[in-house]
This record gives structure tokens, C-alpha cells and sequence, in this order.
């Protein structure tokens, strides 16, 4: 018989490597005359006519796209009231029960307002309040608003000027809002939150025993009701002794009801007041809540509306 003679490996593995890089030119030279094939004048497969086809079929398109896009826009814009939101009273996020907030608040997640005696430790603290009460300086300077009072309320179209130089008495940037000393008088500012077309209702004598104000101030509700009234008191007994009736309002315990409703009203300013504590115990945290009180501000702790809590600390 006769034996066909076999090469030698090295001869194989040379002419595997031959048709791997022929394959590999062959792919390579497929690829660039896919992106441009220089016979029939194509770019990537499509000749001019083509691509002139199918950019006029995109063109349309998106403009088509766009036109819809701002047609539903305008729809939706001539939905919206630019005066007064969409959702109000019991419909809105706040359910016509406002928040109150305070200031200093160091941080947002923590309400402790901790203060030293030397004034530059409490440097945040005093521009954060000074910040708040800029715009209600200014307003007076501008002579913006009128001056309203019980039985007295702005005129239509006006609004209830807030008085800075009552509001700044003793509570003032002057005494740094009392964070300063051995002996402070730590005043917090404390505003509630604007509800467009809300009007706080008045306590009448069958309604205030479940104000949850003191006897003391249950009076004074009645002497004169139209006032959203604020109270601060310690959460706990301890804290009620170290407090004791050492707390001061400024200009009034309260929000005149004259400064309400709020309709969006052109140099509208939400009315607020200090809360002045004239002798916190050093190195004590006192546990302090404060509520606003009328018959349809309802207080949760938890949901944070209807007042605030916070915890107090001299710390010289």
C-alpha cells in the first residue's frame, strides 16, 4: 500500500495563521465598505436619496412630537391659576391645619437649640434669626402695608403691616436676641405656616375648655378672641418647675386675626412673635413644646402641626 506523507505540525499551524488573517482582512475591508461603499456612493448601506428620505421622515416626526409636547403644556398651564393653587381647605397637602415653625433651628433634624455665653459661639443662631426678620425690616422701611387692630382690619386689597419696631422691643440684634452672657434671655421666633384662604375661628366660653389652655390663659382667650394665641410650656413636670412663668411674648402672645386670610396678596407678610425665656437654668436641657391654639388648629406631635417642640440648652 502507499502511506500519503503528512507535513510537519509547524506547516499547519502556518496555514491556520494564514486564513485567520485573511479572514480578518476580509472582515475588516467588509466593515469599511459597509460605512462607505465607494462603487454605489452608499454611507452605511443607504445611498443619498435614502438618507435625504429618511432625515425628512425624522424631521417630521419630532417636530410633530414637540408640537404635541407643547400642546398638552398649555392645556395643562390654563389649568393653573397663577393667584390662588389648585387644591385648597381639606383637598391640599396641609389639610387646613397649619404647621408652626421656629427659629433658631440649627438643623433640621434636630430641634436643640444649645447657646453659649460668648457671642461669637452663637454667631449661626443670631443670623439665622436676623435672616427671617430682614424682609419685615425692610417692609416697615418701604412703609409697605397698613396699620391694623382689632376691629380694624386692612381694607380690600390691602394688607396688615407687621410692626418690626414692637416686634424688635426686646428681642433685637442689638442684645443678639438675648444669646449673649451669664444671665441670657434666649428668644426664639416662631411663625405658622401661610394656607391660602384659611381663616382661624375664635373660641367661644362652650368650646375652650378643650383648648388645652391654661386657666390663666383661657381668660384672657375669652377677653379677646380674635387671636390665634400661643402657648409654651415644659413637656414635663420637671421641665414646668425649671420654667416656671418666666416666658415672655413679644409683640403679643399670639396672631391677631386681622392678618387673615392669606390670598396671595401682594407684599403679604405671615405675622410672627418672640418667644422670650428671661431665665434658663445653665447646663439643664429643657423640654420645651409650644401650641397654637384656635378651634380648627388641631395639635399632633407626631405630624408636627399645630406647634413645636424643642429642646432649650445654656451651655456657658
Amino acid at each position: 500500500g502507499h502511506f500519503t506523507r503528512l507535513g510537519s505540525p509547524c506547516n499547519w499551524k502556518s496555514a491556520i495563521m494564514s486564513q485567520n488573517n485573511t479572514s480578518l482582512r476580509d472582515r475588516i475591508s467588509s466593515f469599511g465598505s459597509f460605512v462607505w461603499n465607494s462603487e454605489e456612493k452608499k454611507l452605511l448601506g443607504r445611498g443619498g436619496k435614502s438618507w435625504a428620505e429618511i432625515g425628512l421622515f425624522y424631521l417630521i416626526y419630532y417636530i410633530c412630537l414637540a408640537g404635541f409636547f407643547i400642546g398638552m403644556l398649555a392645556v395643562f398651564y390654563q389649568t393653573i391659576d397663577e393667584h390662588q393653587p389648585k387644591l385648597t381647605g381639606m383637598s391640599s397637602l396641609l389639610k387646613a391645619n397649619p404647621g408652626m415653625g421656629f427659629k433658631p433651628m440649627p438643623d433640621v433634624e434636630y430641634t436643640l437649640v444649645r447657646f453659649k455665653a460668648e457671642v461669637s459661639d452663637n454667631a449661626a443662631i443670631v443670623k439665622s434669626i436676623k435672616d427671617i426678620l430682614e424682609p419685615y425690616r425692610i417692609a416697615q422701611e418701604k412703609g409697605t402695608g397698613v396699620n391694623c387692630s382689632f376691629g380694624n382690619p386692612a381694607p380690600k386689597g390691602e394688607v396688615c403691616a407687621v410692626d418690626y419696631t414692637a416686634l424688635t422691643a426686646e428681642c433685637n440684634e442689638a442684645n443678639n436676641f438675648g444669646y449673649e452672657g451669664r444671665n441670657p434671655k434666649p428668644c426664639l421666633l416662631m411663625r405658622l405656616n401661610k394656607i391660602f384662604d384659611w381663616m382661624p375661628e375664635k373660641y367661644t366660653e362652650k368650646n375652650i375648655k378643650e383648648s388645652g389652655a391654661s386657666e390663666e390663659l383661657r381668660t384672657r382667650i375669652l377677653e379677646n378672641p380674635a387671636m390665634i394665641y400661643v402657648e409654651c410650656v415644659g413637656e414635663n413636670p420637671a421641665d414646668r418647675d425649671n420654667i416656671g412663668k418666666n416666658i415672655n411674648y413679644f409683640p403679643r402672645q399670639g396672631f391677631p386675626h386681622f392678618y387673615y386670610p392669606f390670598t396671595n396678596q401682594k407684599n403679604y407678610k405671615a405675622p410672627v412673635i418672640f418667644v422670650q425665656f428671661t431665665s434658663p437654668p445653665a447646663n439643664m436641657a429643657l423640654m420645651i413644646e409650644c401650641r397654637a391654639l384656635a378651634p380648627n388648629i388641631k395639635y399632633d406631635k407626631q405630624e408636627k402641626e399645630g406647634g413645636v417642640h424643642f429642646e432649650l440648652l445654656s451651655d456657658p
